[in-house]
């Protein structure tokens, strides 16, 4: 498994293993995503090493804010014809004071109900790395154009 992920910090980073990988998780969920949303894709290739690919079918995006103790996932599957865009969700109310970068090219935030604990997202992403698929120990809603 080799996970590639471009940082909110600008910074590539490629991932080796399960071990390296739950430690990839664990530096992008202490980063405080103030301007640029985190992305990753997990696959048997690094992803992106030129402009000709290759290129991931399904994508991750990551947002978090420490010290609120939020974060809002956004995954895309190019192979799933019923909802290739979805957004990490929470359903319990009120819904917590956060705003998540969810575009920093564009200042796009994810919607308040996107704000899931963090502890619930590494478990979507460790889930997703096992499973390479969307994870389903969260709720998830369909992605509204921002």
């Amino acid at each position: 498994m080799i996970v590639t992920a471009l940082l909110t910090t600008g910074v590539a980073r490629v991932s080796r293993g399960l071990t390296e990988s739950h430690a990839l998780i664990e530096e992008i969920l202490c980063l405080d995503h103030a301007d640029w949303e985190s992305t990753m894709a997990v696959g048997d290739v690094e992803f992106h090493t030129s402009k000709e690919g290759p290129f991931p079918n399904s994508q991750m995006r990551v947002s978090v804010s420490p010290s609120a103790g939020y974060a809002a996932l956004n995954y895309m599957d190019h192979d799933d014809p019923d909802h290739p865009v979805v957004n990490s969700f929470n359903p319990i109310r009120p819904l917590p004071e956060v705003f998540l970068i969810f575009n920093g090219s564009t200042g796009a935030i994810f919607p308040r109900t996107a704000a899931i604990p963090i502890s619930d997202a590494r478990n979507a992403l460790i889930e997703w790395l096992d499973t390479r698929s969307r994870p389903t120990c969260i709720q998830w809603r369909p992605y509204d154009r921002y």
